[in-house]
């Protein structure tokens, strides 16, 4: 996969597990009518992404529901990610 490529999701969840999963949200595409989460795609990403969809993922329960909440905040107000 080259560079230039993206991997997108509207699922909050998958992206609060991709995010803690230490990958790097690029920005929150609000031009659809839903919003869309937008990360550098790769093999890795695919590979995780699977496995949150499977139910065979794995995090760390505290760290993901505190990413999860402020993915919720974030989108409410339309804005982007920062880290904290």
């Amino acid at each position: 996969m080259g560079q230039d490529t993206i991997y997108r999701t509207s699922d909050t969840s998958l992206s609060a597990f991709l995010i803690t999963s230490q990958f790097a949200l690029l920005y929150i595409d609000y031009s659809k009518p839903r919003y869309e989460f937008v990360f550098p795609d790769s093999d890795e990403i695919q590979k995780a992404a699977t496995s949150y969809v499977s139910g065979n993922a794995r995090t760390e329960p505290s760290s993901f529901a505190r990413v999860n909440r402020k993915l919720l905040r974030i989108v409410r107000r339309q804005c982007q990610w920062e880290e904290d």
